[in-house]
């Protein structure tokens, strides 16, 4: 289990690393100085953010974990099993193992359609600033 969490951080961090290096830089088009740049920077980011609802480079927001998947699907096997004439123990313990695969794959399937609606926040919040930015008189890299 510890080395599952150590995977999972790495990821997560790489995943972030690899999304704020995607943000395009900026350079004046029109001599504008540092400090306009940076005002014109914050200015945009904050317009951005009000415009799309997500920010650079932050972290998609985690779903409340899924629980009792073995619980259920070993009240379900205990009740077939029952209904069926089998012995309730086994059918049981069949729905444990039943019902932590399915919560196993619920799980995936979170974290996939959390990574996707990040992808799309980030994207947003990407051509928001680029539009912004450019009104302003500067180019993309």
């Amino acid at each position: 289990m510890t080395r599952l969490t150590a995977w999972a951080l790495t990821l997560t961090f790489l995943g972030a690393g690899v999304a704020v290096a995607q943000q395009p830089s900026f350079y004046p088009a029109q001599g504008q100085s540092p400090q306009q740049q940076s005002q014109d920077l914050a200015a945009c980011q904050s317009w951005a953010a009000q415009q799309t609802g997500a920010t650079s480079g932050a972290p998609a927001a985690q779903s409340p974990p899924r629980a009792g998947g073995r619980a259920r699907g070993a009240a379900a096997g205990a009740a077939g099993a029952a209904i069926t004439g089998n012995d309730p123990g086994r059918g049981a313990a069949a729905g444990a193992v039943g019902g932590a695969a399915a919560q196993r794959g619920a799980r995936r399937q979170d974290r996939r359609q959390a990574a996707t609606q990040q992808q799309q926040a980030n994207s947003a919040f990407s051509s928001a600033m680029a539009a912004c930015m450019q009104g302003r008189g500067y180019a993309a890299r």
